[in-house]
Parts: C-alpha cells; structure tokens; sequence
C-alpha cells in the first residue's frame, strides 16, 4: 500500500460562484517544504585559501538577501471548490495560514489538523 503524507498551510479561503451560480468557497493551499542547504562548489584549478574565501563572501552575502533567513517555503498544491454543504460535509473549518497534514492512500484524501 502506497502512501503519501503532506503537510500544508491554508492560503486563503474566498467566497466564489460555480458555474451554475451557487455560492460556493475557494480554499488553496500550499505545501510548506523545507528549503535545502545552500552547497557551495569551487573549481579544482582555484588555490583552497582564495576558495574558502569565495564561500565566506558568498554565504555573507546570502545572510544579508531578503528571505535568507528562511528554512521553509510553499508551493502551491490544491484549490478546492466546495458549497456550503460541501464543506459542512468536509468536518473542519479552513482558516488562513491553518497548517494541517494531508494523507493520500488507496484514492482518498484525509486531512488531519496538525
């Protein structure tokens, strides 16, 4: 049995109309990954001191750039279009930046808040 375990955040929930003009909410969420360590390669030819300082340069640079200091970041992941029975029938109810674990197995959904 595969399994597939992802924690998102709720990016937002809006009131929308479906085509056939019923109220209805939106609610997108994001996956919320963490960011892989920044690796630092230098060619074989440059002398060890003069690459050692190359990669105290750079990652001081890195430190000072807007959204350094994060270890996460999201992407986009999965809008759903729900009535209000719809999401009466959904059992909990979304908020913006809610963090909750998605669990995919054998074609269902379960979300769990977190």
């Amino acid at each position: 049995m595969i399994s597939s375990r992802i924690r998102l955040k709720v990016q937002s929930v809006k009131a929308v109309k479906d085509p056939e003009n019923r109220e209805c909410f939106q609610i997108d969420f994001v996956e919320v990954r963490q960011r892989p360590p920044v690796v630092m390669m230098s060619s074989p030819e440059v002398p060890e001191e003069i690459s050692q300082m190359v990669v105290q340069v750079t990652k001081g640079l890195q430190g000072v750039m807007p959204g350094a200091g994060k270890t996460e970041y999201e992407q986009r992941k999965l809008t759903l279009i729900l009535t209000g029975e719809e999401l009466e029938a959904f059992s909990f109810r979304p908020y913006p930046n809610q963090i909750i674990e998605l669990n995919i197995t054998e074609g269902r959904l379960e979300f769990k808040n977190i």
